[in-house]
């Protein structure tokens, strides 16, 4: 069971509403709901019902989070060993990342940080952008590179834009809808997708046709990161939506991009540095993961990563 929605639970038993306990968490409300529904898939008996505008749990909830209450704190217990060996130590850079970040960035942060440095380490952490967050506050990340949930602002945290990611459909190479030039002439296609976070930037995929008032894209896979999904493009007929050219990979010589002239929805990623602690980052290495956003045209003549005005999701 994943342990940061039983820590959601307790602080929605502490504080009574989703909103206070995000509050109390350091993460987004969007992100407290997403794991309440989580855990409450796991019962068939409600974890919480309404009062008015409280949250109050039941008897099921109050024994589930009794106990999972020694387990947190025994777990609480060994941060300060984690935060010497990570992020309180000046050799080992602990980067908290989303999974299609650590694709990206990967390359860049290692060396960055490590290349003609032996005695350096790299530690990439992955999660949700509210976990990533969550442990930001907590002392045990330097930074973490990821989307920026709807509505997060904390005084302790500094947030800096890295780059804009503008989504591509893409398709093995000769799929009968290889020469499709909108998603209209993609209805009815199959596709393959890896969930995105609550708390995250909007499903792109989704968000594309709601705007057209499509109906919503069939969903035929879900998949639990871009590697297996790309696989399945790869030797199916799915079709699959790319954030970015870097997680084509070895992929890249078996998957095509489809040129659509609907541009789908942009979101940005940042980076996000504790407030009161020196960042590890150096000016260059900076520089280079904001370049990742640029690169040559794509099949709509525009460099990867941007897109026309008006077009980045909110």
């Amino acid at each position: 069971m994943y342990l940061p929605h039983l820590a959601y639970l307790r602080a929605v038993i502490e504080h009574g509403s989703f909103a206070a306990a995000a509050r109390a968490c350091g993460v987004s409300q969007p992100a407290v709901s997403h794991g309440m529904r989580v855990l409450q898939a796991r019962f068939d008996a409600p974890l919480l019902v309404r009062d008015g505008r409280r949250r109050v749990p039941t008897a099921l909830a109050l024994r589930l989070a009794a106990g999972s209450r020694p387990l947190a704190e025994g777990l609480d217990a060994l941060v300060p060993g984690a935060a010497e060996a990570g992020a309180g130590n000046p050799r080992v850079l602990r980067v908290g990342v989303t999974p299609s970040a650590a694709l990206v960035c990967g390359p860049l942060l290692y060396a960055g940080w490590c290349e003609g440095r032996p005695r350096r380490t790299l530690e990439m952490v992955c999660a949700d952008e509210g976990r990533l967050l969550a442990d930001l506050l907590e002392g045990t990340l330097d930074c973490a590179i990821a989307p920026r949930p709807r509505g997060f602002a904390h005084h302790g945290v500094v947030q800096e834009r890295l780059y804009a990611l503008r989504p591509q459909v893409v398709a093995r190479r000769g799929h009968p809808l290889a020469g499709a030039r909108s998603l209209d002439a993609l209805r009815g296609a199959a596709w393959a997708r890896v969930d995105p976070s609550a708390s995250g930037p909007v499903d792109v995929l989704a968000e594309a046709h709601r705007v057209r008032r499509m109906p919503p894209p069939r969903v035929a896979v879900h998949c639990p990161d871009f590697a297996s999904m790309l696989r399945l493009a790869a030797q199916s007929d799915l079709l699959a939506v790319v954030p970015h050219p870097a997680l084509l990979g070895a992929d890249a010589r078996t998957l095509m991009p489809l040129a659509l002239q609907e541009s789908l929805p942009l979101y940005d990623v940042w980076l996000f540095e504790p407030a009161r602690r020196r960042s590890k980052l150096a000016p260059a290495l900076r520089r280079q993961l904001q370049a990742l956003g640029s690169g040559p045209p794509d099949a709509s003549g525009m460099p990867r990563g941007q897109g026309p005005p008006g077009a980045r999701a909110g």
